[in-house]
């Protein structure tokens, strides 16, 4: 009996010591995770842990990470614009430029002495841009005529084909409304995805005294300019 007596206080006392333990972990591990939910740190160069956020004890500069700039969204205007391709043609004898009329993007001519006035007849020179390259000329020259018919309804309108001094496909459409006093001569000089155009427009009375004169027409000395032409290498 004294015996049972014994090892039912020391399974007693063993109970009491390990529950005594398990209240004691669960202090340290509630301890521990308070610790770690309200600290930070890191280690140091010297291999130490430094409580804080790094940068506050002046161990740790941004100077020493290698920087990295992200890449700027803005192109350079010269790359964001691709450079389009232009060319050289022989301006007329007896026509200059009107300022008044050109644009940034079209040249306006008319004859000399006729410059800065309206009602007479014009030269313009600018570049069209197309969804055709040099071997799609016969779609482009569909394209083209069938812009105008379905812009000039009452015009009666011819096509021919030429080509330039530098044997580019040259397209002449003529655009004629007997209605009006003036008629409309559109030369394209042929290049990838891209023309170069004379517009004409001739007035019928200054033709006839032209002609009678035995000097170019504004039609005539049109398609001239557009022979001439040479696109840029």
């Amino acid at each position: 009996m004294k015996v049972l007596e014994k090892n039912r206080q020391k399974l007693l006392l063993i109970s009491v010591v390990m529950l005594a333990g398990l209240v004691f972990s669960g202090w340290m591990f509630s301890a521990v995770h308070a610790l770690a939910a309200e600290s930070f740190g890191y280690f140091d160069e010297a291999g130490n842990w430094v409580e804080g956020v790094p940068g506050e004890s002046g161990d740790w500069e941004m100077s020493d990470v290698e920087s990295y700039e992200e890449p700027s969204l803005e192109m350079d205007a010269q790359e964001a614009e691709p450079v389009k391709k232009t060319g050289s043609y022989t301006p007329a004898e007896g026509w200059s430029v009107d300022d008044f009329a050109s644009t940034e993007d079209k040249t306006v001519y008319k004859q000399d002495g006729y410059v800065g006035t309206e009602g007479t007849s014009t030269i313009a020179c600018s570049y069209l841009d197309t969804n055709y390259s040099v071997l799609e000329y016969e779609q482009l020259r569909d394209m083209l005529t069938n812009n105008l018919l379905y812009s000039n309804v009452n015009a009666q309108i011819s096509a021919s084909a030429v080509y330039t001094n530098a044997k580019d496909y040259l397209y002449i459409l003529l655009v004629d409304d007997t209605s009006q006093d003036y008629r409309n001569i559109y030369c394209y000089a042929v290049g990838d995805y891209r023309c170069f155009c004379v517009e004409v427009k001739e007035y019928r009375a200054e033709a006839e005294a032209l002609k009678s004169q035995g000097v170019k027409t504004p039609q005539e000395t049109g398609q001239k300019i557009a022979e001439s032409f040479v696109w840029n290498s």
